[in-house]
């Protein structure tokens, strides 16, 4: 009988003797195998029974097992075996190096011990993983060269920050449930290194200076081995080392651990190599591995370790190493210019941006923080939850249909034994009387020791308390039933003029405001059709617009300014709103253009701001790789301001163009960007050259620069675009451009950048914000926008000059800042009221609104 045969047995007492007849050598190799099954699997994954065992050891016992799993935890690893393999990396590395990380994770360990933070996360060592990485980078950026003894100094006393820096980012960060990743060890070390510089003459550090030519490349001259090479050794510069057998220890520790954390690794670092590769990086620097460690962090944090592992998840990752690669780029152009490294800053933005992306498809499950382990175990915990719910659903769907069997069995063949209370109650106070019983009995019966005139006076102020209280919680449904049905009257006789007026001003009705008949009237057309109204609409919310016919002659607008910026804008938003249909994002918020209007912006600013002129066609590409990152950008924020119930507004345009504009910048090889020089003179005005029509034609120009355009004709049919839809919104951003192009004439600005409208745009916007849509429509909120639109404008004035230091133009970014500013503000004041963002739709409907809740509030008071 051979090993492997099948033997099948039809009674139980040939079953046992086949048992007694099995050989013994197959019976010691299952069993080897399964010892040596089980023993594997104690040193994979985070060796959990190891650590159950340390737990009443001496602790420099358990001070070792937490140095050794705090070095692992760098890639995301809590495994003492993986750590000792790592450090064996690092001596092969430099000694040195090896040497200031251990007293780096050391340092950092025992001071989390000693501020009593949670035990259990410094066993798992989450309070080390940044200070080697702290003592690493400190030795690897001094410019004393190894063994510098007193480099321990600082590296000691800057690895002391970590815990603290981790602790107070965990506290914040556990609002939105995400992990601190390594930004204790960024804000530690550039700290550190803005501090000393490369002049200190105790600790000099590593001259960094920014890129000030076009790299001279020859494509022939790449080294394939080389870049092979590069991706272990884009590994193993996660801890700053360039030794490619060194990274290659590094994705040994990891596979033991745990295999997927090396497979993304490995892939992330090689989606850093290729892009860094598509942006035409020096050589030497690919080769080194410095534009793909951050991306093979990025990779592993999405991956499978915060999110569970799906096809789903596994695309994202790939997607946020690639965004990591980019964002990188720019980072270092940006940091270059203050002499600082960009050490793993891209890597934490990326993966936390990525994190915070909310999405309506099941597959992309976020992991609760207290249950992230390792991807083989997180991707169990999901199938377990994913099966749980589906059981769940099962048994509501059975108790569903169990219902109306159960009810038929009652049922007496002819009048019903009891009417339900919900069919004859009116649905606003059905619920509402319950609540009022249940909570005047619930106050009442601690007043039953009082005497009777006493209990009956007081559960009458309670009754009447409740009822208002009542009120006061349904209120906002009240006014949306009476604004609906308000317009019903009786019907009366009407001579034909007057019908003919109402038929027009129903006409004209459909077309103004945000068009809901015409929205509501295209959800059942097919998936192009509606997508061509949700890139209207989005070219038109730029300017707060929900209106696909103020979009068609805003792009009319655009095509008489430049049929070239028109393709890169539609383009742009186009690419944008199917990003956010791909990533399951709410259908109404796309459908309302909110998914698009960053988009159209980065499509055009970047046509704008490219220095190859119009028709470059290969500026398409990175028009709809940054146009994808604006339904990620707003995802994330919308996450973090709904805590304070605040829109996005235009800031992720402003981070994706900001950031494509820094990476590339005016010594791209590929794409080239406009050179933006800061001022270095004061500017030669004379007054009398002032021209008063220039000065009104800036007006309608500022307006048109909201979408980059210069055109005083393509600015009126902005105008005009506006006027459809709201005019309220038109007059506010003619009087928002009004006060910027003064606010310029009050600092003495050139002529030319007034009249060409940069002085109006954000100004314009931030009038608009204020004066109608976030805030009610009144004379003191009137007032406030005007002040909004001043301080958009000077705010504008410092923003231009820090940016113009980094070649960075200033975007929307003023607006942004000091329409956010002025939302935030809290008053007592009656007549500024800041709707609820999921009631803003357009001025004139929220002053509707507005007064409707006013009146409301008021009959309330009175009765």
């Amino acid at each position: 009988m051979d090993l492997g045969e099948i033997v099948v047995t039809e009674h139980h007492s040939e079953r046992e003797l086949y048992e007694k007849e099995m050989p013994r050598a197959q019976d010691l190799l299952w069993r080897g195998g399964n010892w040596i099954h089980h023993g594997f699997g104690y040193l994979t994954g985070e060796m959990k029974e190891y650590g159950e065992w340390m737990k009443n050891k001496p602790l420099m016992v358990q001070l070792v097992d937490w140095i050794l799993r705090g070095t692992s935890q760098v890639m995301f690893v809590n495994n003492p075996f993986s750590g000792l393999i790592i450090l064996v990396g690092l001596f092969v590395q430099n000694p040195w190096w090896m040497l200031t990380g251990c007293t780096g994770t050391t340092v950092s360990t025992l001071t989390a011990l000693a501020l009593s933070q949670d035990r259990s996360s410094i066993a798992a060592g989450l309070h080390g993983y940044n200070g080697i990485l702290v003592g690493l980078l400190m030795a690897v950026y001094s410019d004393k060269g190894d063994y510098y003894w007193w480099l321990l100094s600082p590296v000691a006393v800057i690895s002391m920050a970590c815990p603290v820096l981790s602790s107070a980012l965990g506290s914040i960060f556990s609002k939105w449930d995400l992990p601190v990743l390594t930004l204790p060890f960024n804000i530690a070390v550039t700290l550190y290194l803005a501090a000393t510089g490369h002049y200190n003459p105790f600790f000099p550090t590593t001259l960094i200076k920014p890129v000030a030519a076009v790299p001279n490349i020859t494509w022939s001259a790449i080294n394939v081995p080389l870049l092979l090479q590069s991706i272990p050794v884009g590994v193993g510069q996660v801890y700053g080392c360039g030794n490619p057998w060194t990274g290659g220890i590094f994705l040994v520790a990891l596979l033991i651990s745990s295999p997927l954390i090396c497979l993304h690794a490995a892939i992330g670092s090689a989606v850093g190599m290729f892009a860094a590769l598509s942006i035409a990086s020096p050589f030497d620097s690919i080769y080194l591995g410095l534009h793909n460690y951050n991306c093979a962090l990025a990779c592993i944090a999405v991956g499978g370790m915060f999110y569970a592992l799906t096809w789903q998840t596994h695309l994202l990752s790939l997607a946020c190493a690639l965004f990591c690669a980019y964002s990188g780029a720019a980072l270092a152009n940006a940091l270059s210019v203050l002499g600082l490294p960009v050490c793993t800053w891209p890597f934490c933005l990326s993966a936390l941006l990525f994190l915070l992306i909310s999405s309506e498809n099941p597959a992309i499950y976020k992991m609760p923080l207290c249950k992230v382990t390792h991807p083989e175990a997180n991707r169990i915990y999901y199938l377990k939850m994913k099966r749980r719910a589906s059981e769940s659903r099962r048994e509501e769907q059975k108790r569903k249909e169990q219902k109306p069997s159960d009810s038929s069995k009652i049922s007496t063949g002819g009048t019903p034994l009891c009417t339900p209370k919900s069919r004859h109650a009116h649905p606003m106070t059905s619920p509402c009387s319950d609540y009022v019983k249940h909570w005047a009995w619930s106050k009442g019966c601690s007043q039953r020791h009082l005497p009777s005139e006493h209990r009956r006076r007081n559960i009458h102020q309670l009754r009447q308390q409740t009822t208002d209280e009542v009120q006061k919680i349904n209120m906002e449904n009240c006014v949306d039933v009476k604004i609906e049905t308000k317009g019903e009257r009786l019907p009366m006789k009407q001579n034909p003029l007057s019908k003919g007026g109402k038929s027009f001003c129903r006409a004209v009705g459909y077309l103004t405001g945000d068009m809901k008949d015409f929205g509501t009237w295209l959800k059942d057309k097919p998936l192009m059709i509606q997508l061509l109204d949700w890139v209207l609409r989005g070219i038109s919310q730029v300017m707060f617009v929900n209106n696909p016919l103020s979009g068609l002659v805003i792009l009319a607008g655009l095509l008489l300014q430049n049929p070239w910026w028109t393709l890169t804008g539609c383009v742009g938003t186009v690419v944008s709103t199917l990003t956010a249909l791909i990533l399951g994002q709410d259908r109404s918020a796309i459908a309302a253009g909110l998914y698009g209007y960053n988009g159209v912006l980065v499509g055009l600013l970047m046509a704008v701001f490219s220095a190859d002129g119009d028709y470059n066609w290969w500026l398409l590409l990175p028009v709809a790789l940054v146009s994808m990152t604006c339904p990620i950008f707003t995802s994330a924020l919308s996450a973090v301001f709904s805590k304070w119930d605040l829109p996005v507004l235009t800031l992720p345009f402003n981070l994706a163009l900001t950031l494509y504009l820094a990476a590339s910048g005016p010594h791209n090889l590929f794409f080239p960007t406009t050179v933006i020089h800061p001022a270095t003179a004061a500017p030669n005005i004379t007054w009398a050259d002032a021209e008063i029509t220039l000065l009104l034609q800036s007006i309608p120009v500022g307006v048109g620069q909201v979408y980059g355009c210069d055109n005083p004709w393509t600015g009126g049919m902005f105008l005009i675009g506006l006027f459809i839809s709201s005019p309220l919104i038109c007059v506010h951003a003619v009087i928002g451009s009004a006060v910027g192009m003064m606010a310029g004439l009050s600092l003495a600005t050139p002529f030319s950048q007034i009249y060409s409208g940069l002085w109006g745009y954000n100004s314009s916007l931030s009038c608009a914000a204020i004066g109608g849509m976030f805030l009610a429509l009144t004379w003191q909120t009137h007032l406030l926008a005007m002040a909004c639109a001043l301080f958009s404008a000077y705010l504008g004035a410092a923003v231009t000059h820090m940016l113009s230091v980094f070649g960075v133009p200033s975007g929307t970014w003023p607006f942004c800042l000091s329409a956010l500013t002025f939302l935030l503000m809290t008053t007592n004041h009656s007549a500024i009221h800041k709707l609820p963002l999921s009631k803003v739709t357009y001025p004139e409907a929220n002053r509707a609104y507005y007064l409707m809740m006013k009146k409301h509030e008021r009959s309330c008071c009175e009765a």
